[in-house]
């Protein structure tokens, strides 16, 4: 009773020290884990205290001006006037020609012809650059997962059958050796048995150190120490991932269904031929290239503002010598306070010399961003009807597993009886129990094969 209590004890604590991760989960915990996340807050920040300055383009603008002057001519009166009112006894000697001028201006933008509307929207746009830019590289991080992960899943499934194998080669140590105490079979068959589970062993060494690599990286990815007793779950089947995408693959295609998807794998095929790839397409690269036009489209707006006339008013007063009243200050050699106030409308007609080559220039570069869109297009959908094609592949290979293991058991089964009748050798027993391991393994190998090709395709589509 009391073996039977540590024995439930100990299978308990097994089970709760072991941590399931799915694909969705790994994916997620490796974003979240990735030091590149971070830039996204940054570029938040940067772009709302850039169009915050941007915006203050409208609020006034004070300067302040403090000026001291050397002339080598004034304004005075006629020496004709002059020598009249000395006569009367007035001294007309005129302005100083050192004059100062202590400023405050106030200017307030009225109308600027969109300059600063196109200076925000540009911003914004190089902000959404930014943000996609991470997003791209933050994407790709799913495929190095997938890598990761399905790699795992392939090398557990190898050790789970190497031990299979491990454990039918010492059973049939065991009977081998059994026979050789009974004269039956030769101290050679027992050797060679055991050379193959000594070889079996050393597989199972290498996937071991392979595997603990494998799962060490994931950690690193994921900031979870993910350990050998941790379970990742086998993806689940997609029944369907998108309107050009692969269909009902956990069961056999309906005639519906066929129908379906050879008219979708036509409208690929068109789509293709034209340079462009199916809907339903949502990669963040599609987003960068639309980021990347929205920004182009902003600079455009801006060299056409730049070439608009701007209004405002202004306000200056100051305090200097010579003032406003010039007649009051050839008379009276006396600092004074001094405004102006007014409209100012500023055009500058330079804008128009390079207004052509920069709209120009502009209009090449977003060409050169639809090209680029239309090329990845291309590429895509090509992507897209090669992973069809290898999970069409892998269904039809997948089919005939079960037969294959089938016979392959029962000829395992039957050389062993003709083993103990002394009529195949015991070379001939290993071939045939090395072959019905190996189809063991290479349905679940097809299996993870074809489960990969669905999630590649998946990623394909950011489905």
């Amino acid at each position: 009773m009391k073996r039977l209590i540590w024995a439930l004890f100990f299978v308990t604590s097994y089970i709760h020290s072991q941590t399931q991760y799915t694909l969705d989960e790994c994916q997620t915990l490796a974003r979240e884990n990735y030091p590149l996340i971070k830039r996204y807050g940054l570029i938040d920040k940067s772009t709302e205290y850039s169009v915050a300055n941007a915006s203050k383009a409208y609020l006034p603008q004070l300067s302040l001006v403090v000026q001291a002057t050397y002339q080598n001519d004034v304004a005075m009166f006629p020496e004709q006037m002059a020598a009249i009112y000395e006569q009367l006894g007035m001294d007309l000697k005129g302005l100083n020609k050192d004059q100062y001028k202590v400023a405050l201006e106030v200017n307030q933008m009225i109308w600027d012809g969109g300059v600063t509307r196109a200076g925000k929207d540009i911003l914004i746009a190089e902000g959404n650059v930014s943000v996609q830019s991470v997003e791209v590289e933050l994407y790709e991080l799913r495929e190095r997962i997938n890598q990761l992960y399905f790699g795992i899943l392939v090398l557990d499934e190898q050790l789970r059958l190497n031990e299979l194998l491990l454990a039918l080669l010492q059973s049939n140590y065991h009977t081998v050796e059994a026979y050789l105490k009974n004269g039956i079979a030769l101290p050679g068959d027992l050797d060679a048995i055991k050379a193959e589970r000594l070889s079996v062993s050393q597989q199972r060494t290498q996937i071991e150190s392979a595997v603990e690599a494998f799962r060490r990286m994931l950690s690193v990815m994921t900031g979870k120490a993910i350990g050998d007793t941790d379970v990742l779950d086998k993806p689940e089947v997609i029944a369907d991932i998108g309107p050009y995408g692969a269909i009902a693959y956990g069961a056999s295609l309906s005639a519906a269904d066929r129908e379906r998807t050879a008219t979708h794998k036509e409208i690929l095929l068109s789509d293709i031929g034209k340079g462009m790839s199916a809907a339903g397409n949502a990669r963040p690269e599609l987003w960068l290239f639309d980021a990347q036009g929205a920004r182009l489209e902003a600079q455009q707006r801006a060299v056409k503002a730049s070439t608009m006339p701007r209004l405002g008013v202004f306000i200056q007063g100051y305090y200097g010598n010579p003032g406003l009243n010039l007649f009051k200050d050839m008379t009276e050699d006396k600092w004074s306070w001094n405004y102006i106030a007014g409209l100012r409308l500023q055009w500058n007609f330079g804008a128009f010399y390079t207004k052509k080559g920069d709209m120009q220039k502009l209009s090449i570069a977003r060409q050169q961003v639809d090209n680029r869109k239309e090329v990845f297009l291309y590429h895509s959908g090509l992507q897209q009807i090669q992973q069809q094609k290898a999970i069409a592949k892998m269904r039809k290979v997948m089919a005939d597993d079960n037969e294959i293991i089938e016979l392959r058991t029962s000829i395992r089964t039957a050389s062993e009886a003709k083993f103990s009748n002394g009529t195949i050798t015991v070379g001939e027993l290993l071939r045939d129990i090395t072959a019905e391991s190996q189809a063991l393994l290479n349905k679940s190998l097809h299996e993870l094969e074809w489960l990969k090709n669905i999630y590649e395709l998946k990623y394909t589509m950011n489905n």
